[in-house]
């Protein structure tokens, strides 16, 4: 039997729900056998636990088409990085050998050293196309690499939101109240079996999220766009709009359960999409039409837009300060701020700067990521 870590019990956890929301029926049993395999120790071999899971997972014809797409999608990274750790292991080993033993999952092995030097081939050049990937600016991107792109987007975000998932359910405990855990664990023969919690955390913050969808965002609004509807599964209390000419409510757009549909229905009610920019009179609309029920000392505001306003300035910084005064938190995300040597001179930004509790970029994959410090309090 192979010895299965915590972080990987977790990853298997993730990827049976990653199943689910895709339609998969899938409960504790199929969880459970998919623990069984991977103790036997067919995780070792991609391809044999890939098909193993697939054989407990798919019930349906469109579940075995669709699967290995999706093992692909969930799984390359964390190959990838197990890959990157025999590497660093196969360097650290001193003494010349034909062979060379490596451990995987809890077990050793020993592989030739022509084998390993080609898996190091391969283990480099997928990592250095991740990094390259997650660093690329969105309007830069070039049609090949563009479906990588968002494979790799998906898996990304997915793992971001499963984080957020558990770090939500363990804020729900509350603290830890050392005194009563000590207490009950005399009373069965001084085991600490349970721990005992001094109160439920406060009520959550709530987002929102207001994306700017004008012609000069176009080449990010689409990342912008499915970086949010991740979120959205995994907060009950987020709320979406987008502007350019005008605002539009998106959130009830966003409780499809298929990806297309969402993208469909945004596409045929959002009509302002790669227009002109009034962000000053799109926020004022939004404070005038939905901010009594959005804004609070409970909601953060997220504002994700290059600021390059063609209406009143003086509109836009009015618009800002009402916001601002009016929520917990203001963050404003620019992909401009990604380009080297950018200065936020514009007249938009230079009005509404004064009145932001952060300012960041927002041009790739690897920034939107870097959001999720901001988030962890939502």
């Amino acid at each position: 039997m192979v010895e299965v870590t915590t972080s990987f019990r977790e990853r298997l956890i993730d990827f049976t729900m990653y199943c689910r929301e895709r339609q998969f029926m899938l409960g504790p049993q199929e969880t459970l056998d998919a623990f069984a395999i991977a103790e036997k120790g067919y995780a070792l071999d991609r391809t044999l636990f890939q098909y193993s899971l697939k054989a407990i997972y798919c019930k349906r014809k469109e579940h075995f088409d669709r699967f290995d797409e999706m093992f692909q999608r969930f799984w390359s990274r964390f190959y990838e990085e197990k890959l990157e750790q025999r590497k660093k292991q196969i360097k650290q080993l001193k003494k010349e050998k034909d062979t060379a033993t490596i451990i995987f999952l809890g077990t050793e092995f020993n592989l030739p050293k022509k084998e390993i030097k080609e898996q190091e081939a391969k283990e480099t050049v997928g990592a250095n196309e991740s990094i390259r990937l997650r660093l690329t600016d969105f309007s830069k991107v070039n049609i090949a690499d563009k479906e990588k792109l968002e494979e790799l987007a998906e898996e990304l975000f997915h793992q971001m939101s499963m984080r957020f998932k558990r770090r939500l359910e363990n804020a729900n405990k509350g603290r830890i109240d050392i005194r009563n855990t000590i207490r009950h664990g005399i009373s069965k023969g001084g085991l600490l079996l349970e721990l005992s919690h001094k109160r439920k955390r406060k009520e959550k913050r709530k987002v929102v999220f207001l994306l700017d969808v004008s012609g000069s965002m176009d080449t990010y609004s689409y990342y912008l766009l499915r970086y949010v509807m991740v979120l959205k599964k995994y907060f009950k209390s987020l709320e979406f709009f987008t502007f350019s000419t005008e605002l539009t409510h998106v959130t009830p757009m966003l409780r499809q359960n298929n990806e297309q549909q969402i993208l469909q229905q945004i596409g045929k009610n959002v009509h302002s999409w790669s227009s002109g920019t009034k962000i000053g009179e799109s926020l004022t609309e939004f404070i005038a039409s939905y901010g009594n029920k959005f804004l609070s000392q409970k909601h953060i505001v997220v504002v994700l837009s290059d600021g390059l306003e063609t209406g009143n300035v003086s509109v836009l910084k009015e618009a800002v300060r009402t916001i601002r005064r009016k929520c917990k938190t203001l963050i404003w995300l620019n992909p401009l701020k990604g380009m080297v040597g950018y200065q936020p001179i514009q007249k938009g930004m230079v009005n509404v700067m004064p009145h932001l509790d952060a300012f960041e970029s927002a041009h790739n994959l690897d920034s939107l990521l870097k959001l999720e410090k901001l988030l962890m309090d939502v």
